[in-house]
């Protein structure tokens, strides 16, 4: 093991700052056979190593930590290299998959970090990846637990755990970081929490997109904080809950006068936050037009319903499938296939476009919080609207054969997709008062 590769590795998290933590016995020191290279990993896992592999298992839990001297090509980029070693893993492994690239400026030329999904026998898996080059060669690092248990804060924090104790010789040294279920489980909870209300109190749904990436921030920064300092943050599952079951007049008022806090709190903090940065940027493009008219075809509008799309088609592929599953790959490609065919769309097809930020962010709440048989309706609903608008790709052109006699199918969009929609509609209502009064201005992304 290079030092330099050593020194690289830590570099990548020098900008994270340190964990500081009573991690007691969270973590066992492993040194090879040759006393070449040592590393801690959390206790109670066992250790398999070869030539190029370091393997940590959790029978128990089914968890897995893996790092891969990959192939190394000195003239491609970190993410190149990851997607190359895919493409190996998917010819005896065609399920797993990486998605949400994100990389740092000061470092993007030596590391990316990115989610991973997987589905080994029927049980599915998540997890997060990482791979770092240097000059001579590129590590792959990555974090696996079954969906149903996973925790990305968790994952996160062995990863950085494990990578920063690698160390030359029999020199390792605790990492003293606590990747307890107990701590990522309360920041998980919390900061989905906290983006709710966040969206609500601003009368401006994110996108799945903008969530991820303002959710990834908020959770990278509350992991370094005491479980004393999180509870400032447990009244959000509360706020919450209260949110979904107030009647529309006591939430207007609920509404504004947390929107006046929120608004005071992203004027006060410093401009420099990165959580702050992401916020404000998110919220002034929200009401970009990408192309003019009535109802114009904003960015956010755009983007949540190819959002939708993406997720009811990967629905139909995978039942069980999450909205932060979906892969910006897909989203980018129905958000190009829209643009393309948007003047062939009915003044009804591009209302439902328009105000589907706000019914987007309530079926993704449903799919969160609502009960065993919500999901399922909702569930079931976005894989028919998947099917009804497969064709969505189709050009304009196709699409006016349609008005003198052609094929209903080449429609992008129909009275069925309408129909799926308004039925959407409906189960939102009918499972939270507040969906109802969202009255969404596509120009400015607002409600209310």
């Amino acid at each position: 093991m290079k030092k330099i590769l050593v020194l690289l590795v830590l570099t990548s998290f020098m900008i994270l700052g340190v964990v500081s933590a009573d991690s007691g016995s969270l973590w066992s020191k492993y040194v090879n056979i040759d006393n070449n290279f040592s590393f801690h990993y959390p206790s109670g896992w066992s250790v398999s190593t070869n030539n190029s592999i370091v393997e940590a298992k959790n029978s128990t839990t089914d968890e897995q930590l893996l790092m891969v001297m990959i192939p190394f090509d000195p003239y491609k980029s970190p993410q190149d290299l990851a997607s190359g070693f895919i493409d190996m893993l998917k010819e005896g492994n065609p399920n797993v998959r990486a998605f949400n690239w994100k990389s740092q400026p000061e470092t993007a030329s030596i590391q990316v970090m990115f989610h991973l999904s997987d589905n080994i026998n029927g049980k599915e898996y998540s997890g997060l990846g990482m791979v770092i080059k240097s000059a001579q060669e590129a590590l792959w690092f990555s974090y696996f637990a079954p969906t149903s248990d996973y925790y990305q804060v968790r994952g996160l924090n062995i990863l950085e755990g494990f990578i920063n104790s690698l160390s030359t010789g029999s020199a390792s040294k605790d990492p003293n970081i606590d990747y307890s279920i107990k701590i990522a489980e309360k920041i998980e909870n919390n900061s989905k929490a906290f983006m709710f209300v966040l969206e609500f109190a601003l009368g401006a749904p994110f996108t799945q997109s903008q969530e991820n990436v303002i959710l990834d921030e908020l959770k990278d920064g509350w992991r370094y904080r005491s479980e004393e300092e999180l509870q400032q943050y447990d009244l959000y599952p509360i706020i919450m809950e209260s949110i979904l079951k107030l009647g529309q007049k006591d939430l207007e008022k609920l509404r504004s006068d947390m929107e006046k806090s929120i608004r005071e709190w992203l004027v006060e903090t410093d401009q420099s936050d990165r959580a702050v940065k992401i916020i404000n940027g998110q919220l002034e493009s929200r009401g970009k037009v990408v192309i003019d008219g009535n109802p114009p075809l904003t960015e956010m509008s755009l983007t949540a319903y190819s959002e939708m799309i993406a997720y009811s088609r990967m629905l139909q592929q995978n039942p069980l499938a999450k909205p932060e599953q979906i892969s910006q790959e897909s989203v980018n490609e129905i958000k190009q296939q829209v643009i393309e065919v948007w003047e062939s769309f009915s003044t009804t097809d591009k209302e439902d476009i328009a105000t589907s930020p706000g019914l987007w962010i309530c079926l993704r709440a449903i799919l969160q919080n609502g009960s065993e048989e919500e999901q399922d309706k909702v569930r079931v609903n976005l894989k028919e609207l998947g099917a009804v608008t497969s064709n969505i790709d189709n050009n304009s052109t196709d699409s006016k054969t349609n008005s003198t006699g052609g094929s209903e199918s080449k429609k992008p969009m129909d009275m069925s997709a309408h129909w799926c929609l308004m039925q959407m509609r409906e189960i939102t209502f009918n499972t939270y008062m507040w969906s109802h009064g969202y009255n969404y201005l596509p120009a400015t992304g607002r409600m209310w």
